[in-house]
This record gives structure tokens, sequence and C-alpha cells, in this order.
């Protein structure tokens, strides 16, 4: 998901909401943001991955811990 479509998808959710906490919430996260965020400090690329990885989970692309131990053992024979 790139930052565009994220920021369609969260105005979607926001305008949706009904819940006057959350958007409180929400409002409370905006305005005590720093004006650089660690975030925007990170390279694009990098940016780019967290994002596919947050998608791949929302998805349920993922593998388990196990899974992944699995294979590890089989392949490096541990």
């Amino acid at each position: 998901m790139d930052i565009k479509t994220l920021k369609l998808y969260l105005v979607s959710r926001i305008i949706k909401t009904e819940k006057p906490a959350l958007l409180i919430e929400i409002n409370n996260i905006l305005q005590t943001k720093s004006k650089t965020d660690w975030w925007e400090k990170l390279p694009t690329e990098v940016q780019e991955s967290i994002l596919e990885g947050i998608n791949d989970i929302q998805q349920e692309n993922v593998c388990s811990h196990e899974h992944v131990m699995h294979e590890a053992k089989q392949k490096y024979g541990l």
C-alpha cells in the first residue's frame, strides 16, 4: 500500500466513524506530532518496504515462526 492509498483509506475510515473519542484521539495525535517525524527520515525504499509488510499482514500473507524455522532447518541443516 503506497502512501496515497493509505491516506485515502484513512480519510475514508475517519469520515465513516461515529466515535467522537476516536476522532479526538486522531486529532490529538496529529497536533502533537513534531514537524519532522522519524518516519519522514527513513529512506523511501524503507518506508515502502514497511508499508508492504503491513499490507502483507493485513492480507494474512504471512508465515508462522514455526514454518520459517522448519524451512531454515531443512535448507541449512540447523
